[in-house]
């Protein structure tokens, strides 16, 4: 499987992270506005082990309806979640809310399995990774707008 890593030091708490990535909603308000990200159900607040939370990724008659189960909570310090249905053959997202100096280091560690063909390796190579890691940049500054707005300097 490949894993994807994408760090990011924001000027929270780790437990205050952990509350907002707890919360299910709040994907939409951080996800990119392409492709159109809707949660279809699942939302329950705060995300517990054994969860399943369905998102349509696309449009009405073009894109992906993907199924999550939330595999592993530790509070305060780590939500990880399996597809159990959508594009991938394999799909484990941890998301780790690290203590530090500043307030917290913000982790997405994503390791994934497309079709192991020569294809699906020039897939993963071309639109798979620049994809992934640009969502997960998006996710990380608008996780830190979010977290931050109103703050002073």
């Amino acid at each position: 499987m490949t894993t994807l890593r994408f760090r990011s030091q924001l000027p929270v708490p780790a437990e205050r992270l952990f509350e907002f990535h707890a919360d299910v909603a709040n994907l939409g308000g951080i996800s990119p506005p392409f492709p159109p990200f809707r949660l279809v159900s699942g939302g329950g607040a705060p995300t517990r082990e054994g969860d399943v939370q369905v998102f349509r990724l696309g449009w009405k008659r073009v894109g992906v309806t993907w199924e999550a189960r939330i595999t592993r909570v530790v509070e305060g310090r780590l939500i990880e979640d399996a597809q159990v249905r959508g594009p991938f053959r394999r799909w484990r997202h941890q998301h780790r809310f690290i203590p530090s100096a500043d307030g917290a280091v913000l982790e997405d560690a994503v390791a994934f399995r497309l079709l192991p063909t020569p294809v699906g390796e020039l897939v993963e190579w071309l639109l798979v990774r620049p994809a992934l890691l640009g969502m997960l940049w998006w996710r990380h500054r608008r996780t830190r707008a979010l977290l931050t707005a109103g703050q002073k300097s």
